[in-house]
């Protein structure tokens, strides 16, 4: 069994385990880990030049803080401070949108914004709030349950995908066929919780 440290868990990381809290990452071989990386920077220059033609300051690049990577920030034309995820996919899923959510600190003066080449996602204040409970939720499931937290499977394409979990009885299925997100649209499925 694997057990999970929930102090030092990535955005990345914590929004798979929300979804599944048996999740566990499947490695990345260097070539994959490469091209992820040139597309990643190919979308970042293109989200720069909407936003500066568009009146922002870019105020940073992949700054690092509270143990994360924020990939851009932005200054609006109304002094307000734009943070953005960037996702170098063509279609922004529920896990993309869980994770931007992540790099909320509680501060009603940031905007949380996820994109990619061609989309900016703001979102909403309720649903920041409501990605940080569920992300407390399961913190404290992965911390004191950890032996039902590792069989705790949850199917979800966008999840599956990356998982190296080979105990788990869906994912040969999920990967082997397309089906859609478990999670409906604008909705975090409920974290089981456990006393």
């Amino acid at each position: 069994m694997t057990t999970v440290s929930t102090s030092k868990l990535s955005p990345s990381s914590l929004a798979r385990l929300i979804l599944c809290p048996a999740y566990i990452g499947a490695p990345f071989d260097p070539k994959s880990r490469l091209k992820l990386q040139g597309l990643h920077a190919i979308t970042v220059l293109r989200i720069i030049a909407r936003h500066l033609k568009q009146g922002f300051l870019l105020k940073s690049v992949e700054r690092r803080g509270r143990g994360l990577r924020i990939d851009l920030e932005f200054q609006k034309p109304d002094g307000k401070i734009r943070v953005h995820e960037v996702k170098s996919a063509r279609e922004l899923t529920e896990v993309h949108r869980i994770q931007a959510a992540l790099y909320w600190d509680g501060d009603g003066n940031h905007e949380i914004v996820l994109s990619n080449g061609s989309t900016d996602m703001v979102l909403p204040q309720e649903y920041l709030e409501k990605v940080h409970q569920q992300a407390e939720a399961t913190r404290v499931f992965l911390r004191d349950h950890p032996s039902e937290a590792a069989v705790a499977f949850r199917p979800d394409s966008c999840v599956c995908r990356y998982c190296g979990n080979a105990s788990c009885p869906f994912l040969a299925i999920q990967l082997s066929t397309s089906t859609a997100n478990s999670a409906i649209e604008g909705e975090i499925p409920s974290v089981k919780e456990q006393q």
